[in-house]
């Protein structure tokens, strides 16, 4: 993803946690927050509930991934979404993951 689509501050980071609202999946949490960008930016998160530093970090790249199938659908609406990790994302394909933030999309109007 280009460097301006990502929530890279912790600070932006912490105001989509603090302000967003948030919807759930088995595999992944996804929490909205509008923002005053005129394009949409995503951050990625895996805990150590996850599993260890490689499991970790393939979470993240299924769900970056995702991301940025998806992300036309959602560009140009202004929002910044944090994508969370959860342990059961680690034995996913990436259809399975793909479809899964595609459903929280939905749910959550984007």
């Amino acid at each position: 993803m280009e460097r301006r689509t990502r929530l890279r501050q912790s600070r932006d980071v912490e105001r989509v946690y603090d302000e967003g609202s948030s919807w759930s999946d088995p595999l992944l949490v996804l929490v909205v927050r509008p923002s005053e960008h005129d394009h949409s930016r995503v951050g990625v998160t895996a805990s150590r509930s996850v599993g260890n530093a490689v499991q970790r970090n393939r979470a993240k790249r299924l769900l970056r991934e995702a991301a940025r199938r998806l992300y036309p659908e959602f560009e140009s609406a202004g929002w910044d979404i944090m994508l969370i990790a959860r342990p059961d994302l680690v034995t996913a394909t990436k259809a399975d993951v793909e479809e899964a933030l595609a459903k929280l999309l939905r749910r959550a109007g984007l």
